[in-house]
């Protein structure tokens, strides 16, 4: 059986190649399909990923591919793989899609009740004079993911700052921007992983501690704090909370899988305030896969499934089964 790794390679640092991945994972993820006795295939995700697959017909895809360009770039190469019928690993067309749009995640969620801090979308700078807000509030690109855009001072605290904060973000991003109510509190990163049957196993909880990050980050998990101030002994995992919170996230967790249809892998973010009262914030249904040691590149997801007991190399095994599984695929 051959398994096919559709993957864009990051070749650079710049921001906006942040979610592609580097070498080093792709090596890792290559080690785990020929662990798991599967014969391995490289595909890059770009403009020619069309036609290779047409000719490669690889039995199944393990989709990494972030996409070159688009709104809904994500959705690109599982669309494509629906319509060669190819079978593969991770959420859907429409999941994908939605996913990457933060305002269409939260407003689903809002219709099946779940709490998600307040907001509202904009496209320019005219918009944010008839609407009213509760400050503090945080501005986010409202298509991207892996914190583009985001840093301690998308926080602002009055119109001239929101103003001023805006007009550089729509000029620099060129899309709608996300204005979301900023809740101060704890945050959580929560990871699933699918099962043969049944619901996804939901992965130990990391924790972020802003406790030892300079003050001036002011509690943003952003491009800043995941990058030049990254280091492991800021997240805790699993996270020091009682039995009932973490029962309370793991339930809230799977509900967001369920209505949002993330079947194998993905990411959520949570923030939850003095109350006690959990906001979902966003979701990554193509979570990073970074483990270099080394280098201190590690994504939360593959850091929660080591803590969970897993090897890398046993991850990348239980993402192709539990895709296999949903098609009915034999090794």
């Amino acid at each position: 059986m051959r398994v096919a790794l559709v993957i864009n390679t990051r070749k650079d640092e710049s921001e906006f190649e942040v979610e592609y991945d580097p070498p080093h994972t792709i090596e890792m993820i290559r080690h785990g399909v020929e662990a798991a006795g599967y014969e391995y295939l490289f595909i890059e995700g770009n403009e020619d990923v069309l036609d290779t697959l047409r000719r490669e017909r690889p039995d199944l895809v393990l989709n990494r591919s972030e996409g070159v360009r688009g709104e809904s770039r994500e959705s690109h190469v599982p669309a494509i793989l629906e319509m060669l019928g190819i079978p593969y690993v991770g959420a859907n067309v429409l999941t994908t899609a939605v996913c990457l749009n933060k305002g269409w995640t939260k407003k689903i969620l809002s219709y099946h009740g779940m709490l998600t801090p307040a907001f509202h979308i904009v496209s320019s700078l005219e918009a944010v004079d008839t609407i009213k807000f509760e400050y503090p509030v945080i501005l986010k690109p409202n298509e991207e993911g892996s914190s583009v855009g985001i840093n301690e001072d998308n926080v602002v605290r009055n119109l001239p700052q929101l103003k001023a904060k805006l007009k550089d973000m729509l000029s620099e991003y060129v899309q709608s921007i996300l204005i979301e109510q900023f809740i101060d509190g704890r945050e959580f990163s929560v990871g699933i992983l699918g099962t043969p049957k049944g619901p996804p196993e939901v992965l130990p909880i990391v924790e972020v501690d802003f406790t030892n990050m300079p003050p001036e980050v002011c509690g943003v998990l952003g491009q800043r704090a995941k990058t030049i101030l990254d280091d492991l002994s800021h997240y805790i995992c699993p996270a020091k909370i009682d039995a009932k919170t973490k029962a309370r996230i793991e339930e809230i967790t799977l509900k967001v899988c369920k209505y949002l249809e993330v079947p194998d892998f993905g990411r959520i973010d949570f923030r939850m305030d003095k109350k006690g009262r959990i906001y979902f914030l966003e979701i990554n249904p193509l979570p990073g896969m970074d483990f270099d040691l080394e280098e201190q590149d590690i994504s939360f997801f593959p850091y929660m499934a080591m803590q969970g007991g897993y090897s890398y190399d046993e991850l990348v095994r239980r993402l192709i089964e539990s895709a296999m599984y949903r098609y009915g695929l034999k090794k």
